[in-house]
């Protein structure tokens, strides 16, 4: 199962670096954020890995990508625990993330409201795109349900009623990726079978208008991301050959 496979290499490739981080950290080198991040992206150059993303590709990332690292860090290896202070001095933003999460999903819409306006000082797009990933990224290594993500995206729109188009746009994106995912597991093999998971994770989220994502957009995951084979796709996904990009040269960096 190739989707499978992806996430033992992702967990086995993160989990080497935190043993590399943890061991410059007690022989008393500098261990800064920056520096994490530069050996974040050689790990995964290195292992023919990409970020987890949608069909963009920000500039920022693999300082994005330091989600993934911080929740295999915490929750699959304790380390926040064993090292507060390098937890503190890597991932302030993450943790105070979570915190904001936890506010969502336990207080009613107008006290998280207050609450978290206050805890993050303000409430833009790129950090509310940050809390969905930390809660996606958690669901996606096995830490967290899937469902918790979909209570976060319900709980966010009822407390932040203007930022409804954000929910929007990344439960579209959450659907492409589980989508995606499920094709490069073996999941699913057939057109029939990925539109029913499409169906069904929309009527999951509850936001059918506007969430439900074309195929162009799964396979733009599934080659980029899960590096599923295009012609694997040929009879899941509907594609059109005339609109397809050509493809780049697949040289790294």
């Amino acid at each position: 199962m190739k989707g499978s496979s992806d996430l033992k290499r992702r967990l086995s490739t993160l989990v080497d670096l935190w043993n590399e981080i943890i061991t410059m950290w007690d022989s008393g080198k500098k261990v800064d954020r920056e520096k994490v991040v530069d050996m974040l992206k050689e790990a995964y150059n290195r292992e023919k890995l990409s970020p987890l993303r949608g069909a963009s590709v920000p500039e920022d990332l693999y300082e994005k990508e330091l989600i993934s690292l911080y929740v295999v860090g915490r929750y699959g290896m304790g380390l926040d625990q064993q090292y507060p202070e390098l937890f503190d001095a890597l991932f302030p933003d993450f943790i105070r993330y979570e915190e904001a999460i936890r506010i969502l999903l336990t207080e009613d819409p107008e006290t998280a409201r207050d609450r978290i306006k206050l805890l993050l000082g303000g409430l833009d797009d790129n950090t509310v795109a940050r809390m969905l990933r930390v809660k996606m990224t958690e669901a996606y290594f096995g830490f967290s349900d899937h469902r918790a993500l979909i209570n976060l995206i319900k709980s966010l729109m009822k407390a932040f009623p203007e930022k409804e188009r954000l929910a929007v746009k990344y439960t579209r994106f959450y659907i492409a990726f589980r989508v995606a995912e499920a094709i490069a597991s073996g999941e699913v093999r057939d057109r029939i079978s990925k539109e029913a998971l499409k169906q069904a994770l929309a009527l999951e989220t509850g936001i059918e208008r506007g969430a439900i994502p074309d195929d162009r957009y799964i396979e733009k995951i599934a080659v980029e991301v899960f590096k599923v084979p295009r012609k694997v796709l040929g009879g899941i996904l509907l594609v059109k050959e005339g609109r397809r990009r050509p493809r780049q040269s697949s040289r790294s960096g």
